[in-house]
């Protein structure tokens, strides 16, 4: 009985750990996700810049500003930069840990240790 008590109690213990240990991770990704984030990539076709400005608008609703400028590449010269603005809105989804977009379900999803954003396979680094 008293080794049963033991075991009982050291899982116990462990399970708050590790429930401590994901609200804490939780509350680094929090914290981290209000800020600017920028990407740049270049192709056959374009080069362009993506800019996110993410805010917290209330609780795990956030707004995020999306500016891209690119330039269309055509017969090999580049053309005048264009720009397309967009406000999209978000919910954090603390369980996933990943900031969900709410018009397409985007998955936003943050690494505060390497200092960026993920979307898909783009990587945006915060200023």
């Amino acid at each position: 009985m008293k080794k049963l008590l033991k075991i009982s109690s050291g899982f116990a213990a462990f399970a708050l750990l590790f429930l401590a240990a994901c609200h804490s991770a939780s509350d680094k990704i929090v914290s981290f996700i209000p800020g600017t984030y920028v990407h740049a990539a270049k192709g056959e076709y374009s080069q362009a810049e993506d800019t996110l400005v993410i805010t917290l608008v209330s609780g795990k609703a956030y707004n995020i500003q999306r500016r891209v400028g690119f330039r269309p590449i055509r017969d090999g010269k580049l053309l005048p930069k264009r720009w397309k603005v967009q406000s999209l809105n978000g919910n954090y989804d603390p369980q996933r840990q990943v900031l969900f977009e709410t018009s397409n379900g985007r998955a936003f999803s943050f690494d505060p240790v390497k200092g960026v954003l993920l979307v898909n396979s783009a990587v945006y680094r915060k200023l």
